[in-house]
């Protein structure tokens, strides 16, 4: 197990606070208004004005999502290093993880369910296959969610349980651009990446006990993806055990590594003056959108640039004991935001609906989106003040009397 290291931890819910937002940001925009590509169809570019262009290219700074749930990953490798290094017992661990994430989690599906019943009660059309494109993909995925085979596999994080990478991605070549879950899951499927946190959770306890081993296991197993994808293609791996080991899992240990060797990697941006490291973080943001953009999708291209982002702010807001009151407070409840953000948008789009009463399927009004941030944000610290925050005082108080015990 890693050394514990005396990091101010409250300093990282601003880079918790910056991803969840700009994960929620992406998809208020992503489900409220045309987007870019469509737009150009029903507009021809040669047609546009200044204010297209200007709709359309911000626009495009919202198509980071996923590489900002990259961002999560690292931070969690870094989190929970320090979690088992202060406490190392599986069965302690497990059990704060447990009250952490999993009552939090079974509201958040409750809320999908009800937002769910609600809008299909308003605007059943959403549902009957009439509307198959745009935000109502989302919808018409939201059908099956009260099987009672689908209930069972979301309450323990495995909606695709059964699923074979070749399955999920028919062609070779598809898995190595689209590399995190398929297909979609309606109002939960930002909830793919917390499966493979869960993995990560549930090995942490054993494979930190040998952090530089589990280090070089889980990049010879990405250099192997990425060199010869093709081959662990036709391996035809259940599609959680491929993207896990093969995909994902690098970035928990980035973010371990980096807890390990924090002392070293302090005094690397202590090196670094204080407008170098911020021209390397706008560097890094950069080449993010620009292999984004370059492949019209997230890629282990953007990832790599999107785990140097979450180092580069660990160690920057870290460096500076940096505290940014309002970031760090929407950091507080970043995994409640997280977790019940998309549900909330189309609660909105189905509000909006009710007073617009549209006559097509997109909105083209691009500032339709914005207050959307600002509900979905009001609704997720709701929901935070009535579990996520409980449950964190349960676990501060067990943590007070571990302390007292020892």
């Amino acid at each position: 197990m890693p050394e514990k290291r005396k990091i101010p931890f409250d300093i990282l819910d601003s880079v918790r606070g910056i991803a969840s937002l700009y994960v929620a940001i992406a998809h208020c925009r992503g489900t409220l208004w045309i987007g870019g590509s469509e737009f150009s169809k029903l507009f021809p570019r040669n047609t546009w004005n200044v204010w297209d262009y200007f709709m359309v290219g911000s626009s495009m700074l919202t198509r980071l999502a996923v590489e900002f749930v990259i961002v999560f990953f690292v931070l969690s490798g870094f989190s929970i290093a320090h979690s088992l290094a202060v406490n190392r017992s599986p069965l302690q661990f497990y059990k704060r993880r447990f009250i952490r994430i999993y009552p939090s989690y079974v509201v958040a599906l409750i809320w999908a369910g009800l937002v769910f019943v609600i809008t299909r009660l308003w605007h059943p059309e959403w549902y009957d296959g009439s509307l198959t494109n745009f935000a109502f993909v989302r919808t018409n995925e939201m059908n099956n969610y009260f099987d009672g085979t689908m209930m069972l596999k979301n309450l323990f994080y495995v909606p695709d349980l059964g699923l074979t990478i070749k399955e999920a991605f028919p062609k070779p070549e598809q898995h190595f651009m689209v590399l995190f879950v398929a297909p979609g899951h309606g109002f939960i499927t930002p909830f793919w990446s917390l499966t493979y946190e869960v993995i990560f959770y549930l090995m942490a306890p054993f494979i930190l006990r040998r952090v530089n081993l589990y280090a070089l296991l889980s990049l010879t197993l990405f250099l192997i993806n990425f060199i010869l994808p093709d081959k662990i293609w036709s391996l035809g791996l259940p599609l959680y055990i491929y993207a896990f080991l093969f995909v994902f899992n690098i970035y928990f240990a980035i973010g371990v590594v980096i807890y390990k060797n924090y002392n070293k990697v302090a005094g690397v941006f202590q090196s670094i003056s204080k407008r170098m490291l911020l021209g390397m973080i706008a560097l890094i943001v950069i080449i993010m959108y620009a292999v984004n953009i370059y492949f019209k999708t997230e890629t282990v291209y953007s990832f790599m640039p999107s785990a140097l982002l979450g180092v580069a702010l660990i160690g920057y807001f870290l460096k500076y004991n940096l505290r940014i009151k309002w970031l760090m407070g929407v950091g507080r409840f970043s995994y409640t935001l997280y977790i019940t953000h998309l549900a909330s948008v189309f609660l909105y789009l189905s509000i909006y609906w009710l007073i617009v009463k549209p006559d097509t399927p997109y909105i083209l009004n691009y500032f339709v989106w914005v207050p959307a941030v600002f509900f979905v944000l009001a609704l997720a610290y709701f929901q935070y003040w009535l579990v996520e925050k409980r449950t964190k005082n349960i676990l501060n108080l067990l943590r007070r009397k571990a302390a007292k015990t020892n």
